[in-house]
């Protein structure tokens, strides 16, 4: 078989497989994404539940992470990815129950990308109890 005949079908393969991102004008987007973190507060501190409340906007919102982790040892206590691909706006409402037996200082850290590679992250420290 031609050698060009099969990096033309892998090639080819892959492009229908890798979904692709709509066609934007990135010279229209000069600015980063806006996250705006609710809930948990700085400082605050937090028994059983931990909720959290996050709106981020942006001329096309392409990727957003939600990640807690442990302030001690940088495990993760939370996260999640959730699909913000070309939206404008989106509001994040969840819940979690830590896995702590004790007192805990912990990081929520929300890292959001626009389709102009411009990132935006915003953390908060706060404490989570069992």
């Amino acid at each position: 078989m031609n050698k060009f005949y099969v990096w033309a079908v892998a090639l080819l393969s892959i492009a229908l497989i890798v979904p692709a991102c709509k066609d934007h004008n990135h010279d229209e987007d000069t600015a980063a994404p806006e996250v705006t973190i609710h809930t948990p507060t700085e400082n605050e501190s937090v028994t059983g539940e931990v909720h959290m409340e996050i709106t981020v906007t942006d001329l096309s919102l392409h990727e957003m992470e939600v990640k807690v982790t442990k302030d001690s040892d940088g495990s993760t206590l939370y996260l999640d990815a959730p699909t913000v691909h070309d939206k404008t706006e989106y509001d994040y409402h969840e819940h979690f129950v830590p896995t702590v037996t004790e007192e805990t200082p912990v990081t929520l850290m929300v890292t959001v990308s626009d389709h102009s590679d411009h990132t935006t992250t915003k953390t908060v420290k706060f404490t989570v109890k069992p």
